[in-house]
């Protein structure tokens, strides 16, 4: 029973390989008909005299040629059919010979013989011509190390799969994946050890998700996978197969010690469902994979729109700011990327300070839509100012410190929200009076706009930026604790730290 499933597999996987290789184009499948068609018309001619025997000598010429293109163009499988064609055309020729020998018939013989050695040596050149092209386009698109497909492809690919979501009206789901505390482990045990769990987390993950899904390694310990015709359910069930997978092997693979402490981050988004493009859908799963880093590692986290949050708490007397917070952050996203996933960071931090300390839902709507547009004034930076790699001029950085002044500018439209133009107004503040715009000290700074200003700073040390580089987790937290009382409220430094030390 075992040989027969084996037999049947192998020759399923044989047709599957046929197809994909040979036929997987109507002007292939077309090609392969006519090609064929006119080998067994010649063959029926010659068998049938339906010519003057002085055109026979053409007419096998003519069946030679297309039998070695049968051979180059299909390889072994069109190798096989004319060798089984042939067989038949030689018996015919032979019984011919027994009956009336003739110089002619042996000609055709020997010529079918000869034919027959050349369309084998082609179909050999050719399939070790695709052999080698295949495996030139696999090195191309495969990371060496892990031997999953590479970031170039990844991008490629997303392109194509996105388009035909688009097209079919299908889903088509998104997992970013990174290794917690890989870092750790490859500077205490060296990199070939790192290399093998980067080896070994690729395997994990093309186990994990089958045959039906795609993972791609990004570079460093980030991991992808690409989910085509999967709803949202289904895409976070792939993302926990994942998680399980690899805490199952965990101590198999990595050992114990620093080997225990390592897992797997994860952010999800949904095409069309969440993201509306390419783009927003890499974009939404890495501030989800943001936040499952940032608020605990170990996590699997599915993007949520913040327009969609806000929607859902806000008050009916504001609902009509719905529409204006979207166009808002529309025009900044346009302009700078960062800023948009930065603000959406700083919004879900002010929140969870505001909900520490207790404060009213009102009081805590109010930080939270401070926090999506305390840096909504950027859109009156020049971008070049803002995107800067080096130092800023005197000029150019008094040009930035105007950002919270053209932010309250903006949202001073909104009569019935003063609180929101204070917080996002001096959330530049500094503790120590040393602050801008206005050069407030202490308790003379809004509670809101310190707790932005903290939620601001943190994400602003964790992100990578044109002009610096980026802090981990403890890093962060450790300068907040050195500029406490200087340039932060040093309690809400205390508790912001404490409620981060929980959640990581």
């Amino acid at each position: 029973m075992g040989r027969v499933t084996y037999f049947f597999n192998a020759l399923w996987k044989f047709m599957k390989g046929v197809k994909s290789n040979h036929f997987n184009s109507m002007f292939k499948r077309l090609e392969f008909i006519l090609i064929l068609s006119y080998y067994i018309t010649l063959m029926v001619i010659f068998k049938k005299r339906l010519i003057p025997s002085d055109l026979y000598t053409i007419l096998g010429q003519v069946q030679a040629f297309i039998a070695l293109y049968l051979a180059f163009r299909y390889r072994y499988l069109g190798l096989g059919l004319l060798i089984s064609l042939e067989i038949y055309q030689t018996l015919f020729l032979v019984k011919e010979l027994l009956l009336k020998p003739s110089v002619s018939l042996f000609a055709g013989l020997i010529s079918l013989f000869i034919t027959t050695i050349l369309a084998t040596i082609l179909a050999y050149l050719s399939n070790k011509q695709e052999v080698q092209k295949n495996e030139l386009k696999r090195l191309a698109i495969t990371d060496d190390l892990t031997n999953v497909y590479n970031q170039r492809f990844f991008k490629s690919n997303m392109d194509y799969e996105v388009n035909r979501a688009k097209r079919n009206k299908r889903s088509l789901g998104l997992i970013l994946i990174d290794i917690d505390n890989f870092k750790k482990y490859n500077d205490i045990y060296g990199h070939d050890r790192g290399d093998s769990v980067l080896k070994s987390t690729a395997s994990l993950i093309k186990v994990a998700i089958g045959n039906s899904y795609t993972a791609y390694r990004l570079g460093g310990d980030e991991f992808a996978v690409v989910l085509p015709d999967s709803d949202q359910f289904n895409t976070i069930r792939v993302a926990d197969n994942i998680r399980t997978e690899f805490e199952a092997q965990r101590e198999f693979c990595f050992g114990e010690g620093i080997g225990s402490q390592i897992s797997l981050s994860m952010g999800i988004s949904q095409y069309p469902d969440k993201a509306s493009n390419r783009d927003e859908l890499i974009s939404q799963a890495d501030m989800a994979l943001y936040h499952s880093k940032n608020l605990g590692k170990n996590k699997i986290h599915f993007y949520q729109d913040v327009i969609s949050r806000i929607r859902a708490g806000i008050s009916t007397d504001h609902r009509h700011l719905i529409g204006v917070f979207r166009a808002l952050l529309s025009t900044i996203s346009a302009k700078d990327t960062y800023t948009l996933g930065h603000s959406e960071r700083v919004s879900n931090y002010a929140v969870m300070l505001g909900e520490a300390l207790n404060l009213s839902l009102k009081e805590i709507c109010v930080i939270q839509y401070a926090g999506l547009l305390h840096d909504i004034g950027k859109i009156e930076i020049p971008k070049n100012v803002l995107n800067k790699t080096g130092y800023l001029s005197d000029e150019e950085y008094e040009m930035i410190k105007l950002h919270p002044v053209y932010s309250a500018n903006i949202l001073e439209s909104m009569s019935d929200m003063d609180q929101l133009v204070d917080y996002v107004k001096h959330h530049h503040e500094r503790f120590d009076g040393t602050g801008y715009p206005c050069g407030l000290a202490g308790n003379q700074i809004s509670l809101g706009a310190r707790i932005i200003c903290i939620a601001d700073s943190f994400d602003a040390m964790l992100s990578e930026r044109p002009y610096s580089s980026s802090m981990n987790v403890d890093e962060a937290l450790e300068e907040l604790r050195r500029c406490a009382g200087e340039h932060f409220d040093p309690q809400l430094v205390a508790l912001f730290v404490s409620l981060m030390k929980i959640k990581v």
